[in-house]
């Protein structure tokens, strides 16, 4: 008579020959409810805009509501982590950022979750290149002429950022690292209030995404310098990329969406695979760019070398100029 292997009875064998099935179930009736996709921003930033866009396609595709839920607080932080913390099933969601997914990891002295342990990749979506842009009474009219106008005036500009650590923060200290100039960072909770101040003069210049910078430079409230990709965007050619003058410069907002770890391999597979058939269509791709935001369309093993990657190399920024949270 055959003996069954000391310590396993014949139920637990028979449920672990039957999980690939259910799993296999589970991800072929996969939606079944709605879908819960966390923002860790406030509506109408860039990260939002690509989520609701995401959401409504999805919705479109599968017939099952993709609710966005925006999370505000504590630098993404308290979005990711109730994300984290929800059950491994793909109804709960995040639209994560560069913040969220790699310099938090760096940036706060105890995180609530370890983006490489707790989450599972699904696809890298978009990437929202960050444009210097400054008050029109400057006498700047390129990256070049803002850098001299810094170095004379060490210390008297100063920049808002949606806070400590953040893209946009980093994407100014990093500047006056590789450019050799001393600005003034102010920190803000959102940008409604800091792009007021910055039309209104009390703040001179910020790191933003096109889709908050162009409409006021339209209305000439503004003037864009540069922009924080290594290419000139393919939308704007006539405006240079800040790496032209700043040898080596990038600011680039990586957004993508994860699921919490131990959701089921074949419900990330199949997310992914939807993800990555809308982020190709014509019409979403119209729609980001038009916003001054690249589509991309990643797999799951993709977005997490992209991860590790980016928790690695903005650690070594985050130390290098000593940034911490006050």
């Amino acid at each position: 008579m055959k003996q069954f292997p000391a310590g396993k009875s014949l139920l637990a064998l028979m449920l672990a020959a039957a999980a690939p099935a259910a799993l296999a179930q589970s991800a072929a009736n996969y939606p079944d409810k709605p879908i819960r996709l966390v923002v860790p921003f406030s509506a109408g930033g860039a990260l939002d805009v690509v989520g609701r866009l995401l959401g409504q396609k999805l919705t479109d595709a599968w017939g099952r509501p993709v609710v966005i839920d925006n999370r505000v607080g504590a630098g993404g932080n308290i979005g990711a982590e109730f994300v984290a913390k929800s059950a491994p099933d793909g109804y709960t969601l995040l639209m994560s950022s560069v913040t969220t997914m790699a310099i938090n990891m760096s940036l706060t002295p105890k995180p609530p979750y370890d983006f490489e342990r707790d989450f599972s990749p699904v696809a890298m979506n978009a990437a929202a290149p960050l444009a210097l842009m400054i008050h029109p009474a400057l006498p700047a009219k390129s990256v070049k002429e803002f850098i001299a106008l810094a170095k004379a005036r060490p210390g008297e500009l100063n920049y808002f950022s949606s806070g400590i650590g953040t893209g946009t923060h980093l994407a100014a200290a990093i500047f006056d690292q590789m450019a050799g100039v001393k600005t003034m960072h102010v920190p803000y909770k959102g940008a409604g209030q800091a792009i007021t101040d910055l039309l209104s003069g009390q703040m001179q210049f910020a790191f933003s995404t096109l889709q908050l910078a162009l409409p006021h430079e339209k209305t000439g409230r503004v003037r864009v310098l540069g922009i924080g990709s290594q290419n000139r965007y393919p939308r704007l050619p006539a405006l240079p990329a800040i790496a032209e003058t700043v040898k080596g410069y990038e600011a680039v907002q990586l957004y993508g969406v994860v699921a919490p770890r131990g959701t089921p391999a074949p419900i990330v597979q199949k997310l992914a695979s939807e993800l990555r058939n809308i982020s190709a269509s014509a019409d979403v791709q119209e729609r980001l760019l038009a916003q001054g935001i690249a589509p991309l369309a990643s797999t799951p093993e993709e977005f997490t070398r992209d991860i590790s990657r980016n928790i690695a190399q903005f650690g070594k920024v985050i130390r290098s100029l000593d940034i911490r949270v006050e």
